[in-house]
């Protein structure tokens, strides 16, 4: 088991990618917070995670606000003792045409995108120090590489996360914290299981020919959060099917 009594935090758990990386680290070993704005989707997943004999809770929580962000710390705290890995996979899209779009649209995609990474892991940052270790893990995306149509401020917040990363890791490197990112290209989330079309779609300008299964963005995050990946910090782990190589 590659983390095995490890704990960990997965925001938006509760579906899509986070779902498979909650799922993943708990077969891992990792007893695992499933935290998600949608309560009944966390808890769905905590329950499934503890059905196959893992440990798991769910917490209620909008990263956007710091006073719900701390509760969950000092809860995982109380109950586990210490977090050794930290997931910043909550987000959103939904963008309009970038001169269609308003500030309210624009607020809400920056405050979940791009806050709530920056407040998740100021929150979490004071154990993994007084741990000296730590694995945080931020799930940006290819199109913060390359533009995204219809996505011109989701774009710029995946950079701003995947910078993030590079920068903070050059902070914490002296308390044996890793610092990386993932970033996927199309993934096969409840999105694309709505209009299987749009993935089709999608599919054909992608080099090989489909979009990204959560499990295998799961794969990648397993190894950016276990010891195989000690020597790996400021990292950008692109799993995209080679759409950034065009």
């Amino acid at each position: 088991m590659k983390l095995k009594d490890k704990v960990a935090i997965v925001t938006g758990g509760g579906s899509g990618i986070g779902e498979a990386i909650s799922k993943r680290f708990a077969r891992e070993g990792a007893r695992v917070l499933v935290a998600d704005i949608d309560e009944v989707a966390a808890t769905r997943v905590a329950k499934e995670i503890q059905e196959s004999g893992s440990q798991a809770t769910a917490a209620t929580v909008d990263v956007a606000h710091k006073d719900q962000i701390r509760k969950v710390v000092r809860d995982v705290l109380a109950s586990w003792g210490r977090i050794d890995i930290l997931v910043n996979n909550a987000g959103v899209g939904g963008e309009k045409w970038f001169a269609e779009g308003d500030e309210s649209m624009w607020d809400r995609i920056i405050a979940i995108n791009m806050k709530g990474t920056i407040l998740f892991t100021h929150a979490v940052l004071p154990t993994m120090i007084e741990q000296k270790y730590g694995k945080i893990i931020n799930i940006a995306s290819a199109a913060g590489k390359v533009g995204q149509g219809r996505g011109v401020v989701y774009s710029a917040t995946k950079a701003a996360v995947d910078v993030l990363a590079k920068a903070l890791a050059r902070e914490v490197a002296r308390y044996s914290i890793n610092v990386n990112s993932i970033c996927p290209g199309p993934t096969n989330t409840p999105l694309f299981a709505q209009d299987p079309e749009l993935g089709n779609k999608i599919a054909q300008g992608i080099p090989l020919k489909r979009i990204a299964k959560p499990e295998e963005i799961a794969s990648a995050a397993l190894f950016l959060a276990s010891g195989e990946s000690d020597f790996v910090t400021g990292h950008s782990l692109l799993v995209d099917g080679g759409i950034t190589m065009l």
